[in-house]
């Protein structure tokens, strides 16, 4: 078996992103990360995945969705979705067709930072999943970088620390995702846990403070997956994506 780092759960300008998908590609080269997962919400980005190489090195980017019901009010139940063959965003509207459709179209289907809390201060709402009764997906988001800086800032003077200072912020998963991934297992379910960055590069402007929220290379220093596949990647995309994401692959998810 051979070990790859992947950063996945991250966002571009089709969606709440600033940057492009270039530029993600050029983060995760100074990372140096072998591959990448772009989750644009509820857009399946055509054209962009490939081997994207600046002198010796090179990266994998692949695209995949975060798919969730925007007409809901408060927003709730993301998933992530990798490897599906086809834009599975109009199925949003119900978890658990969505999770079928994911499954019939070749992919895998992770529930998206299971407990997101709310973080009055900046308007941020809680976005937790909440549809608990659905079955047939692959795993859970266990660790969520953005989730875990919304438990640490109370007020705007704590955000505009931690905005300078977000190397002060990692410590673990939540707490209550963690015990909701044991209770999963205690029930006798086979629940993947992954570590998504939820990449933004958030511009942020408090007065005359301005600054970029987690920039891209930031975040592919922190969280990531581990992947083990059958052999090094080839340089082949095809091959290499199917390594990678087939859920008939031998393959292990875990996070750091």
């Amino acid at each position: 078996m051979h070990e790859i780092v992947v950063n996945l759960h991250m966002h571009t300008r089709y969606s709440d992103g600033t940057g492009t998908h270039k530029d993600i590609a050029e983060a995760a080269l100074k990372a140096g990360l072998d591959a990448v997962i772009v989750t644009d919400h509820n857009v399946l980005v055509q054209g962009m995945e490939g081997y994207y190489r600046v002198s010796r090195r090179r990266v994998l980017l692949l695209v995949g969705q975060e798919v969730h019901d925007q007409d809901r009010d408060p927003q709730k139940n993301h998933l992530l979705v990798f490897n599906a063959n086809r834009d599975v965003s109009t199925l949003a509207d119900d978890p658990q067709t969505l999770i079928n459709g994911v499954a019939e179209a070749g992919g895998l289907s992770f529930i998206a930072h299971p407990r997101d809390p709310e973080a009055p201060a900046f308007n941020e709402t809680d976005i937790s999943w909440e549809a608990w009764d659905v079955h047939g997906y692959t795993g859970i988001e266990l660790w969520n970088g953005l989730s875990e800086l919304k438990t640490v800032i109370p007020t705007k003077l704590h955000g505009a620390f931690y905005a300078f200072f977000p190397q002060f912020i990692g410590h673990s998963p939540i707490l209550e995702t963690l015990q909701r991934w044991d209770d999963l297992l205690a029930e006798g379910q086979r629940v993947v846990a992954i570590g998504g960055s939820d990449a933004h590069a958030l511009h942020m402007h408090m007065g005359p403070l301005q600054r970029v929220i987690f920039p891209y290379e930031f975040h592919f220093r922190a969280v990531n997956t581990h992947v083990f596949i059958s052999q090094p990647l080839t340089g082949d995309v095809p091959t290499d994506k199917k390594m990678i994401r087939s859920p008939r692959g031998r393959k292990m998810f875990y996070w750091v």
